[in-house]
């Protein structure tokens, strides 16, 4: 909160009213606020960033934020391919067929008006100059000549005229870990694919080796997998790279048609409390998400559910004691090397055996039929005695049931058995618990999780009624319940970009007129 006085922003009397979204300016009437708002209004923002001995420069609430409210807009300041893309258009990002390249570069686009886009205009001149023509054969794997096209689409920024240079300025002020990225695979991948392929094959010489690596190290920790037409692509956004990193973050983020981020809180943030993301899956125990953030974004997370042997009481790494049952937990679990212990009779197991063991299951389940319920369900069964109920490749397999019950050709809930929809209805409760408490509040899992409820409920309250095994009234509980949870899930999800043609609310009609309510 602001002093309970100040000065008047446009006119400096005293004053006492403030701005109620950021609280960081005062006025002295409304008039004096309405005149200022054209100015004030692209600095209004809830939150400062700070320097921070462990996250760097992150963001921190400067009030507190309400649930659901939208923290930032944030536009890419570089859309591109991902590092190891199959080709795409150059100028739309949707996948070509190969029918038609650009007759100056010869990279594969959709048809001409592609090749006048703004997007592929500047760096046409840069990759219409490479020593031999470039040859593309399948459109179906990675490309190397389209890793150099987003580092590239940085470097040529400060090149342009008007606006770009403030977004060239932007982009330098991010973090590279340079030494980090230096000491890494990613070292001799990104010396061979971009600054050789850049400098050598495409004869740029417009950034130094230096310059080419440190906008790559910058794309690395910084960047945004999204989804451009039809295409996976990576995006920078200038103000959510200062979010800090959380297991359990206090955000989510969708993107609207032109990529702008839309950042909401998922739980009330309070003032002074860091504004958070999350850089891996929710579901991850704490050896892959820590791996996965050593690997991808040059750190590792000390964050509470990290620092917790337990994951804060999930168990999603918990092994099953061989010799006595009892739980087998890491004995310090920010040390990726410590061994893991049984808390009853203290048996022992290295941490290379426990990693090697996750790597073995995670290809089994990966490999799994994900149309099918049964192998998952097969292998809930066949592990039970070697992981804990709450380990995270039980997790994942039953909330692929959730998906597949109700929504697989092979599973609709009018072939489905009481006990196959038993199952789905117990999936998502015992899911939805585990998000209370590492993804609660409005986040994108719970509202997910509760819409398959709602749908569980309902059809399972039809089955039964149609059975004689519960009475009109027992099944108007079933069906009060799913209301409840399709109206929780219609708030969460309004703002999802799938969800807004209005689907859920129609749903939600539908389930009140059926009830009356």
């Amino acid at each position: 909160m602001p002093e309970s006085e100040g000065s008047c922003e446009v006119c400096k009397k005293p004053a006492r009213q403030f701005c109620s979204s950021c609280r960081g300016v005062f006025y002295c009437s409304r008039e004096c606020q309405k005149q200022d708002w054209k100015n004030h209004k692209g600095r209004c923002k809830p939150y400062v960033v700070q320097n921070h001995p462990v996250y760097g420069r992150h963001m921190v609430a400067t009030r507190d934020i309400r649930v659901g409210e939208i923290i930032m807009r944030d536009v890419p300041l570089v859309v591109g391919p991902k590092q190891r893309s199959p080709p795409l258009c150059l100028g739309c990002h949707r996948p070509p067929d190969g029918s038609y390249t650009c007759p100056s570069c010869h990279y594969p686009l959709c048809g001409p008006g592609c090749r006048g886009s703004v997007r592929h205009k500047s760096e046409c001149s840069v990759l219409s100059k490479a020593k031999s023509k470039l040859s593309v054969d399948r459109f179906d794997a990675p490309h190397p000549a389209y890793e150099c096209i987003t580092p590239l689409r940085c470097l040529l920024l400060r090149d342009a005229n008007t606006a770009e240079p403030r977004r060239w300025e932007a982009l330098t002020q991010l973090q590279d870990h340079r030494e980090a990225v230096r000491a890494s695979e990613m070292n001799g991948i990104i010396q061979r694919n971009t600054i050789d392929f850049l400098r050598g094959f495409m004869q740029y010489d417009g950034a130094s080796e230096e310059e080419i690596f440190r906008v790559c190290g910058v794309l690395l920790v910084n960047s945004f997998e999204v989804r451009h037409n039809g295409s996976k692509v990576r995006a920078l956004y200038p103000q959510a790279s200062m979010l800090a990193h959380d297991c359990v973050p206090n955000t989510k983020h969708a993107f609207d048609s032109d990529l702008t981020m839309i950042l909401r809180a998922t739980v009330v943030i309070r003032k002074g409390t860091p504004i958070t993301a999350t850089y891996t899956n929710t579901f991850w125990n704490t050896m892959q998400r820590r791996r996965h953030l050593k690997l991808s974004k040059y750190f590792l997370c000390t964050c509470q559910r990290c620092s917790d042997p337990s994951e804060l009481g999930t168990h999603l790494g918990t092994l099953l004691c061989v010799e006595c049952g009892g739980h087998v937990l890491p004995t310090s679990p920010l040390d990726l090397d410590s061994p893991w212990l049984c808390v009853k009779c203290n048996h022992s197991i290295l941490a290379k055996t426990v990693y090697w063991g996750d790597n073995i299951l995670h290809k089994e389940l990966k490999a799994l039929d994900q149309t099918q319920a049964k192998p998952f369900e097969d292998f809930l069964e066949h592990y039970k005695k070697a992981l804990h109920p709450g380990h995270r490749f039980f997790v994942e397999a039953k909330y692929a049931l959730v998906k597949i019950y109700g929504n697989s050709p092979e599973h609709r809930y009018r072939d489905m058995s009481q006990e196959e929809m038993e199952h789905k209805v117990k999936y998502c409760r015992e899911l939805l618990s585990l998000a209370e408490v590492l993804a609660p509040g409005q986040s994108l899992l719970r509202g997910t999780l509760l819409l398959e409820l709602q749908a569980a409920l309902v059809a399972l309250a039809r089955l039964l009624l149609s059975n004689d095994a519960i009475t009109q009234d027992g099944s108007k509980d079933y069906m009060t319940e799913a209301v409840k949870h399709l109206q929780e899930a219609s708030e969460i999800l309004k703002h999802e970009p799938e969800m807004e043609s209005g689907g859920l609310d129609k749903k939600l009609k539908t389930l009140s007129e059926e009830l009356d309510v």
